[in-house]
Protein backbone atom coordinates (compact mmCIF):
# COMPACT_ATOMS: atom_id res chain seq x y z
CA UNK A 1 0.00 0.00 0.00
CA UNK A 2 1.07 3.55 -0.46
CA UNK A 3 2.12 6.05 2.16
CA UNK A 4 1.20 8.33 4.43
CA UNK A 5 -2.30 6.14 5.01
CA UNK A 6 -5.14 9.00 3.88
CA UNK A 7 -8.01 7.32 2.98
CA UNK A 8 -10.60 5.87 5.21
CA UNK A 9 -10.13 3.01 2.68
CA UNK A 10 -7.10 2.74 3.67
CA UNK A 11 -7.40 3.24 7.12
CA UNK A 12 -9.85 0.43 7.30
CA UNK A 13 -7.14 -1.99 5.40
CA UNK A 14 -4.81 -1.28 7.55
CA UNK A 15 -6.85 -2.17 10.84
CA UNK A 16 -7.58 -5.40 9.11
CA UNK A 17 -3.85 -5.74 8.79
CA UNK A 18 -2.73 -4.78 12.14
CA UNK A 19 -5.72 -4.56 14.45
CA UNK A 20 -7.26 -0.98 15.80
CA UNK A 21 -5.75 -1.32 19.19
CA UNK A 22 -1.74 -1.17 20.11
CA UNK A 23 -2.66 -3.70 22.93
CA UNK A 24 -4.60 -6.27 21.04
CA UNK A 25 -3.00 -5.77 17.24
CA UNK A 26 -2.14 -8.96 15.08
CA UNK A 27 1.58 -10.56 14.62
CA UNK A 28 3.22 -10.43 11.49
CA UNK A 29 6.07 -9.11 9.21
CA UNK A 30 6.73 -5.49 7.55
CA UNK A 31 8.14 -4.71 4.60
CA UNK A 32 9.25 -0.96 3.46
CA UNK A 33 10.10 -0.06 0.06
CA UNK A 34 12.02 2.85 -1.10
CA UNK A 35 9.97 4.00 -4.25
CA UNK A 36 12.78 5.70 -5.75
CA UNK A 37 15.60 3.07 -5.44
CA UNK A 38 13.59 -0.11 -4.35
CA UNK A 39 15.65 -0.42 -1.36
CA UNK A 40 13.63 -2.81 1.27
CA UNK A 41 13.41 -2.61 5.14
CA UNK A 42 12.34 -5.64 6.35
CA UNK A 43 10.85 -6.13 10.45
CA UNK A 44 8.47 -8.29 12.39
CA UNK A 45 6.62 -7.51 15.87
CA UNK A 46 3.93 -9.39 17.93
CA UNK A 47 1.93 -6.48 17.77
CA UNK A 48 1.97 -5.24 14.37
CA UNK A 49 -0.46 -2.01 14.97
CA UNK A 50 2.09 -0.36 17.73
CA UNK A 51 5.02 -0.81 15.56
CA UNK A 52 3.32 1.17 12.50
CA UNK A 53 2.02 3.76 14.58
CA UNK A 54 5.93 4.22 16.02
CA UNK A 55 7.17 4.69 12.43
CA UNK A 56 3.91 7.20 11.20
CA UNK A 57 4.47 9.21 14.19
CA UNK A 58 8.06 9.66 13.52
CA UNK A 59 9.24 10.09 17.00
CA UNK A 60 12.24 7.12 16.51
CA UNK A 61 16.24 7.69 16.81
CA UNK A 62 18.14 8.26 13.88
CA UNK A 63 20.17 5.13 14.20
CA UNK A 64 21.10 2.40 11.20
CA UNK A 65 20.15 3.44 7.24
CA UNK A 66 16.09 2.89 7.24
CA UNK A 67 15.16 5.38 10.25
CA UNK A 68 17.20 8.63 8.92
CA UNK A 69 15.91 7.67 5.00
CA UNK A 70 12.23 7.31 6.64
CA UNK A 71 12.89 11.10 8.47
CA UNK A 72 14.46 12.91 5.88
CA UNK A 73 11.98 11.69 2.95
CA UNK A 74 8.81 10.90 4.66
CA UNK A 75 6.35 8.07 4.40
CA UNK A 76 5.82 9.09 1.10
CA UNK A 77 8.88 8.26 -0.32
CA UNK A 78 7.80 4.34 0.71
CA UNK A 79 5.58 1.41 -0.06
CA UNK A 80 4.54 -0.61 2.71
CA UNK A 81 3.45 -4.68 2.32
CA UNK A 82 2.84 -6.25 5.79
CA UNK A 83 1.75 -9.98 6.36
CA UNK A 84 -0.15 -10.39 8.90
CA UNK A 85 0.04 -14.19 10.88
CA UNK A 86 -2.87 -15.90 11.81
CA UNK A 87 -2.79 -16.82 15.94
CA UNK A 88 -4.57 -20.18 15.62
CA UNK A 89 -2.04 -21.53 13.36
CA UNK A 90 0.98 -19.16 13.63
CA UNK A 91 2.90 -18.61 16.73
CA UNK A 92 5.00 -15.05 17.16
CA UNK A 93 8.24 -17.31 16.76
CA UNK A 94 7.23 -18.04 13.07
CA UNK A 95 6.79 -13.92 12.46
CA UNK A 96 10.55 -14.01 13.25
CA UNK A 97 11.71 -17.04 11.07
CA UNK A 98 10.08 -15.48 8.05
CA UNK A 99 11.79 -12.07 8.78
CA UNK A 100 15.13 -13.95 8.81
CA UNK A 101 13.95 -15.65 5.75
CA UNK A 102 13.80 -12.19 4.17
CA UNK A 103 17.09 -10.76 5.49
CA UNK A 104 19.21 -13.52 3.45
CA UNK A 105 17.90 -11.67 0.38
CA UNK A 106 20.87 -8.86 0.03
CA UNK A 107 17.53 -6.42 -1.44
CA UNK A 108 16.94 -5.43 2.26
CA UNK A 109 19.98 -3.42 1.73
CA UNK A 110 18.31 -0.68 4.25
CA UNK A 111 18.71 -3.21 7.39
CA UNK A 112 21.80 -2.80 8.83
CA UNK A 113 21.74 -6.33 11.09
CA UNK A 114 21.42 -9.69 9.07
CA UNK A 115 20.37 -11.94 12.15
CA UNK A 116 17.17 -11.65 13.90
CA UNK A 117 17.18 -9.63 17.03
CA UNK A 118 14.95 -12.33 18.56
CA UNK A 119 15.28 -10.45 22.22
CA UNK A 120 14.46 -7.05 21.27
CA UNK A 121 10.95 -7.35 21.43
CA UNK A 122 10.18 -10.26 23.88
CA UNK A 123 8.97 -10.18 27.63
CA UNK A 124 9.25 -12.44 30.29
CA UNK A 125 7.88 -15.77 28.94
CA UNK A 126 4.82 -16.62 30.74
CA UNK A 127 3.04 -20.73 31.25
CA UNK A 128 0.06 -21.47 31.74
CA UNK A 129 -0.91 -24.58 33.71
CA UNK A 130 -3.64 -26.31 35.12
CA UNK A 131 -3.32 -26.78 39.11
CA UNK A 132 -1.37 -30.01 39.03
CA UNK A 133 1.13 -28.50 36.59
CA UNK A 134 0.72 -31.55 34.37
CA UNK A 135 -0.82 -29.49 31.62
CA UNK A 136 0.21 -27.06 29.61
CA UNK A 137 -2.08 -24.82 27.94
CA UNK A 138 -0.39 -22.22 26.68
CA UNK A 139 3.05 -20.77 26.72
CA UNK A 140 3.21 -16.89 26.04
CA UNK A 141 6.16 -14.73 24.81
CA UNK A 142 5.77 -12.04 27.22
CA UNK A 143 3.08 -10.19 29.18
CA UNK A 144 1.80 -8.41 26.39
CA UNK A 145 0.83 -11.36 24.40
CA UNK A 146 -0.69 -13.13 27.59
CA UNK A 147 -2.88 -9.71 27.44
CA UNK A 148 -3.50 -9.88 23.62
CA UNK A 149 -4.39 -13.60 23.18
CA UNK A 150 -5.66 -14.58 26.71
CA UNK A 151 -7.02 -11.06 27.58
CA UNK A 152 -5.16 -11.48 30.93
CA UNK A 153 -3.74 -7.52 31.92
CA UNK A 154 -0.45 -7.36 33.02
CA UNK A 155 -1.12 -6.40 36.21
CA UNK A 156 -3.30 -9.56 36.81
CA UNK A 157 -0.25 -11.24 35.30
CA UNK A 158 2.22 -9.65 38.10
CA UNK A 159 -0.32 -10.58 40.92
CA UNK A 160 -0.40 -14.57 39.99
CA UNK A 161 2.75 -15.02 37.79
CA UNK A 162 4.77 -17.82 40.57
CA UNK A 163 3.09 -17.09 43.63
CA UNK A 164 0.77 -20.96 43.74
CA UNK A 165 -2.23 -18.96 43.46
CA UNK A 166 -4.90 -20.48 41.04
CA UNK A 167 -5.85 -17.87 38.65
CA UNK A 168 -9.68 -17.94 37.74
CA UNK A 169 -9.82 -21.38 40.34
CA UNK A 170 -8.44 -23.38 37.08
CA UNK A 171 -4.52 -22.15 36.23
CA UNK A 172 -1.37 -21.33 37.18
CA UNK A 173 1.07 -19.39 36.13
CA UNK A 174 4.76 -19.51 35.99
CA UNK A 175 7.73 -17.99 34.76
CA UNK A 176 9.07 -21.17 33.34
CA UNK A 177 8.67 -24.63 32.08
CA UNK A 178 8.02 -27.68 33.51
CA UNK A 179 9.53 -30.56 31.83
CA UNK A 180 7.18 -33.63 32.96
CA UNK A 181 4.01 -31.16 31.66
CA UNK A 182 1.64 -32.44 28.92
CA UNK A 183 0.87 -29.74 26.14
CA UNK A 184 -2.51 -29.49 26.04
CA UNK A 185 -4.59 -30.22 22.71
CA UNK A 186 -7.20 -27.70 23.51
CA UNK A 187 -7.42 -25.04 21.20
CA UNK A 188 -6.77 -21.10 21.70
CA UNK A 189 -10.22 -20.58 21.01
CA UNK A 190 -11.31 -23.08 23.80
CA UNK A 191 -9.00 -21.61 26.02
CA UNK A 192 -10.01 -18.39 26.25
CA UNK A 193 -13.95 -19.57 26.00
CA UNK A 194 -12.94 -21.70 29.11
CA UNK A 195 -11.54 -18.30 30.95
CA UNK A 196 -14.43 -16.53 29.70
CA UNK A 197 -16.47 -19.12 31.65
CA UNK A 198 -14.63 -18.53 35.01
CA UNK A 199 -15.02 -14.86 34.89
CA UNK A 200 -18.64 -14.56 34.49
CA UNK A 201 -18.73 -17.51 37.37
CA UNK A 202 -16.47 -15.20 39.59
CA UNK A 203 -18.29 -12.34 38.54
CA UNK A 204 -21.35 -13.96 39.92
CA UNK A 205 -20.30 -14.79 42.76
CA UNK A 206 -18.25 -11.48 43.42
CA UNK A 207 -14.98 -12.95 44.09
CA UNK A 208 -12.99 -11.96 40.96
CA UNK A 209 -11.34 -8.53 41.58
CA UNK A 210 -10.22 -9.33 45.58
CA UNK A 211 -8.02 -12.00 47.06
CA UNK A 212 -7.95 -12.08 50.50
CA UNK A 213 -4.46 -11.91 52.81
CA UNK A 214 -3.45 -12.28 55.99
CA UNK A 215 -0.80 -10.06 57.59
CA UNK A 216 1.19 -12.62 60.25
CA UNK A 217 2.97 -10.30 63.52
CA UNK A 218 6.47 -11.19 63.97
CA UNK A 219 8.46 -11.01 67.10
CA UNK A 220 10.31 -7.75 67.63
CA UNK A 221 7.64 -5.76 65.74
CA UNK A 222 7.47 -2.05 67.38
CA UNK A 223 4.34 -1.06 65.12
CA UNK A 224 1.23 -2.99 66.98
CA UNK A 225 0.37 -3.30 70.34
CA UNK A 226 2.37 -6.55 72.26
CA UNK A 227 -0.94 -8.39 72.89
CA UNK A 228 -0.97 -8.50 69.55
CA UNK A 229 2.24 -10.03 68.42
CA UNK A 230 2.32 -13.48 67.15
CA UNK A 231 -1.25 -12.82 66.13
CA UNK A 232 -2.28 -12.66 62.40
CA UNK A 233 -4.88 -10.36 60.76
CA UNK A 234 -6.79 -10.98 58.07
CA UNK A 235 -7.90 -8.23 54.79
CA UNK A 236 -10.03 -9.14 52.46
CA UNK A 237 -7.86 -7.41 49.91
CA UNK A 238 -4.21 -6.59 49.12
CA UNK A 239 -5.33 -2.81 48.97
CA UNK A 240 -7.09 -2.96 52.04
CA UNK A 241 -3.75 -4.56 53.61
CA UNK A 242 -1.73 -1.77 52.76
CA UNK A 243 -4.30 0.84 53.68
CA UNK A 244 -3.53 -0.47 57.35
CA UNK A 245 0.38 -0.50 56.88
CA UNK A 246 -0.51 3.08 55.43
CA UNK A 247 -2.45 4.08 58.84
CA UNK A 248 0.73 2.53 61.08
CA UNK A 249 3.22 4.67 59.16
CA UNK A 250 4.14 2.09 56.65
CA UNK A 251 4.16 2.29 52.99
CA UNK A 252 4.57 -0.26 50.05
CA UNK A 253 3.47 -0.56 46.65
CA UNK A 254 1.04 -2.96 45.78
CA UNK A 255 3.61 -4.32 43.22
CA UNK A 256 6.63 -4.70 45.97
CA UNK A 257 3.85 -6.02 48.64
CA UNK A 258 3.00 -9.26 46.06
CA UNK A 259 6.75 -9.43 45.10
CA UNK A 260 7.24 -10.32 49.57
CA UNK A 261 4.16 -12.64 49.22
CA UNK A 262 5.97 -14.48 46.56
CA UNK A 263 9.34 -14.44 48.23
CA UNK A 264 7.88 -15.48 51.81
CA UNK A 265 10.09 -11.77 52.98
CA UNK A 266 9.25 -10.40 56.26
CA UNK A 267 8.12 -6.21 56.04
CA UNK A 268 9.24 -4.74 58.88
CA UNK A 269 8.47 -7.86 61.41
CA UNK A 270 5.22 -8.30 59.12
CA UNK A 271 5.05 -11.54 57.55
CA UNK A 272 2.11 -10.79 54.12
CA UNK A 273 0.80 -14.00 52.78
CA UNK A 274 -2.51 -15.19 50.37
CA UNK A 275 -5.00 -17.00 52.41
CA UNK A 276 -5.57 -20.36 52.78
CA UNK A 277 -9.42 -20.66 51.29
CA UNK A 278 -7.77 -18.87 48.12
CA UNK A 279 -5.45 -21.46 47.59
CA UNK A 280 -6.20 -25.31 45.50
CA UNK A 281 -6.71 -28.13 47.17
CA UNK A 282 -3.17 -29.53 46.86
CA UNK A 283 -1.49 -26.53 47.42
CA UNK A 284 1.12 -27.88 49.53
CA UNK A 285 1.76 -30.37 46.40
CA UNK A 286 1.82 -28.26 43.79
CA UNK A 287 4.25 -26.23 45.86
CA UNK A 288 6.71 -28.61 45.90
CA UNK A 289 6.85 -29.29 42.59
CA UNK A 290 7.14 -25.23 41.99
CA UNK A 291 10.24 -24.94 44.40
CA UNK A 292 11.60 -27.98 43.15
CA UNK A 293 11.63 -26.25 39.52
CA UNK A 294 12.43 -22.98 40.56
CA UNK A 295 15.72 -24.46 41.98
CA UNK A 296 16.28 -26.52 38.80
CA UNK A 297 15.67 -22.88 36.66
CA UNK A 298 18.14 -21.10 39.53
CA UNK A 299 20.96 -23.63 39.04
CA UNK A 300 20.64 -23.75 35.16
CA UNK A 301 20.88 -19.91 35.03
CA UNK A 302 24.38 -20.27 37.08
CA UNK A 303 25.97 -22.99 34.97
CA UNK A 304 25.17 -20.32 31.98
CA UNK A 305 26.82 -17.92 33.79
CA UNK A 306 29.85 -19.86 34.41
CA UNK A 307 30.08 -20.34 30.73
CA UNK A 308 30.17 -16.77 29.88
CA UNK A 309 33.15 -15.98 32.12
CA UNK A 310 35.39 -18.65 30.32
CA UNK A 311 37.07 -17.07 27.52
CA UNK A 312 34.43 -18.18 24.41
CA UNK A 313 34.67 -16.25 21.24
CA UNK A 314 31.94 -13.46 20.79
CA UNK A 315 30.90 -11.97 17.65
CA UNK A 316 29.84 -8.10 17.48
CA UNK A 317 27.50 -7.75 14.32
CA UNK A 318 27.33 -3.21 13.51
CA UNK A 319 26.73 -1.12 10.33
CA UNK A 320 29.50 -2.12 8.11
CA UNK A 321 30.84 -4.06 10.96
CA UNK A 322 31.89 -7.53 12.04
CA UNK A 323 34.34 -8.36 14.44
CA UNK A 324 35.17 -11.63 16.32
CA UNK A 325 36.88 -11.43 20.04
CA UNK A 326 38.61 -13.86 22.12
CA UNK A 327 37.23 -13.11 25.34
CA UNK A 328 35.00 -10.75 26.78
CA UNK A 329 37.64 -8.78 27.88
CA UNK A 330 38.96 -8.27 25.09
CA UNK A 331 35.37 -7.57 23.66
CA UNK A 332 35.18 -4.48 26.54
CA UNK A 333 38.67 -3.45 25.69
CA UNK A 334 38.01 -2.49 22.40
CA UNK A 335 35.03 -0.16 22.53
CA UNK A 336 36.80 0.92 25.23
CA UNK A 337 38.77 2.63 22.18
CA UNK A 338 36.54 3.55 20.09
CA UNK A 339 34.88 6.09 23.56
CA UNK A 340 31.76 3.21 24.08
CA UNK A 341 31.36 2.30 27.78
CA UNK A 342 30.81 -1.58 27.88
CA UNK A 343 31.09 -3.24 31.19
CA UNK A 344 31.07 -7.24 31.67
CA UNK A 345 27.21 -6.86 33.60
CA UNK A 346 25.82 -5.24 30.47
CA UNK A 347 27.89 -7.40 27.78
CA UNK A 348 26.24 -10.24 29.80
CA UNK A 349 22.89 -9.36 29.23
CA UNK A 350 23.40 -8.34 25.67
CA UNK A 351 25.02 -11.91 25.44
CA UNK A 352 21.98 -13.15 26.86
CA UNK A 353 18.66 -11.18 25.75
CA UNK A 354 20.15 -10.80 21.95
CA UNK A 355 18.90 -7.10 22.21
CA UNK A 356 20.83 -4.18 20.53
CA UNK A 357 23.63 -1.83 22.38
CA UNK A 358 24.88 1.23 21.15
CA UNK A 359 24.05 0.43 17.36
CA UNK A 360 25.90 -2.89 17.70
CA UNK A 361 24.62 -7.02 18.36
CA UNK A 362 26.52 -9.47 20.16
CA UNK A 363 26.45 -12.95 20.54
CA UNK A 364 28.58 -16.09 21.26
CA UNK A 365 31.00 -17.50 18.19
Amino acid sequence: MDLPISTPENNQFLDQLTGKSKYKGFSGVYIFIHKDSNQKYVGSSNLLRRRMDYYFKGDFPLVGKFLPLLRKEGLKAFKLIIFKLDSNKFSNQDSLILEQYYLLDKEFNLNTLRVVNAGSSKGDPIYVYDLACSTLYYHAKSKIELKRILKIHTETSKKYVDSKMPYLNKFLLLSYPIPTALISNISVKDLIAMMLEERQKNYTLGTRRSISVELEIKEGNTFVDSLHKGHTLNFNSLTSCIEYLRELGLTIKRDTLTKYIKDKKVFHNFLCKYSENNLPDNFEEVGLIIDEYKKFKVNTDLDSLKINKKNKPILVIGENFDKEFESIIDTIKYFDTLNIKLDRKSLNLRLKDGKIYKDYYFTYK
